[in-house]
């Protein structure tokens, strides 16, 4: 058995390097420790039960609390997990006779996910919100490590809302109270338009810089900086969540007019037509330089896709002559 769970692990450690690349159906930084009997069994008990963990991570993420609640998730099994696995990465190794450590990354297949959720009436929610940049505001360290340096972990660009947080460096210049101008030079720099502001006391501000939305939310800042960083996460998944999901509910089906000035406004537009997880289909009607006309089948209502959409940098208007249209924020 031991032999035969090393060349499976092998093999999944082949795919791993493909596999992850911001990828929502993956989980990191798993920290696993078992000891047993010797040292193969040990590293084989503490992956297994990292993957258990890593399994009900994902179902956290993908899932409505409210759901969960009313359709509890059964015990999950070593083969229920084994068979959601694409692949496998582990880090940070330390063995000895009779124990192992390390850490593990591991990537989820979607549709075997999305069948095990189905099988339990659990709503898939799987659409990413657009990339964040992370700007601590912060005085001191937690544990020893800067704020900035935990949402620095690459495991948070996994997330239903990906983070990814600004150099030191570049956080450094900007003023105490930094204008809405500043948050744009510096957000420009990593191509993104929206950015989390976090203060050390727990104040957190996201901001779109291009549409001018902003909401405050507090998180108790505990003890452990990792842990904050988890919960910060876990209350934009929440609320992308409840923004995107679709559920049981009339499908519309419309013609919709999608406008652009450029080449790339036209492949960011696509892109998030294509990633909505309002929208259950799209068909290309027509093409010119500065407009498609395309016909589109969402859930839910048109209120609710509209947020989605304004998260990904698309603006969903009403226009007088148009109807419905879709262009960058």
């Amino acid at each position: 058995m031991t032999r035969i769970f090393a060349l499976i692990l092998t093999l999944i450690l082949f795919a791993a390097s493909r596999a992850f690349a911001a990828d929502p159906f993956t989980v990191g930084g798993i920290k696993v420790d078992a000891t047993a009997a010797t040292a193969i069994e040990a590293q084989t008990k503490a992956i297994q039960d990292g993957q258990l963990r890593a399994a009900n991570a994902l179902i956290n993420r993908m899932t409505l609390e409210g759901e969960r609640a009313a359709n509890p998730v059964p015990q999950l099994t070593p083969e229920i997990v084994g068979r959601m696995i694409r692949a496998l990465e582990v880090g940070q190794e330390r063995r000895s006779a009779n124990r192992y450590l390390g850490e593990v990354t591991i990537a989820f297949n979607p549709s075997q996910v999305q069948q095990f959720l189905r099988d339990n009436n659990l709503t898939m929610v799987s659409s990413q919100a657009r990339e964040r940049l992370v700007i601590v505001k912060e005085s001191g360290l937690r544990g020893g490590t800067s704020l900035q340096t935990i949402f620095s972990d690459p495991r948070l660009s996994y997330a239903l809302t990906p983070l990814q947080a600004a150099s030191s460096e570049d956080v450094k210049f900007l003023s105490p109270f930094p204008s809405d101008d500043e948050l744009k030079v510096i957000a420009s720099k990593y191509g993104l338009n929206q950015v989390l502001l976090v203060e050390g006391s727990g104040n957190v501000t996201d901001i779109s810089l291009d549409t001018g939305n902003r909401q405050s939310f507090f998180i108790s800042p505990g003890s452990s900086g990792a842990d904050f960083a988890d919960r910060v996460v876990a209350r934009l998944e929440a609320d992308w969540k409840q923004a995107s999901a679709i559920v049981a509910g009339e499908v519309v089906t419309t013609a919709v007019s999608v406008l652009y000035t450029s080449h790339s406004d036209w492949i960011t537009l696509q892109e998030a037509i294509n990633t909505s997880a309002q929208i259950k289909g799209a068909r290309l009607d027509a093409l010119s330089k500065d407009g498609a006309l395309m016909t589109i089948s969402y859930g839910g209502d048109i209120n609710r896709l509209a947020t989605e959409l304004r998260f990904k940098g698309v603006r969903v208007e009403q226009d007088p002559k148009l109807g419905l249209v879709f262009k960058r924020s």
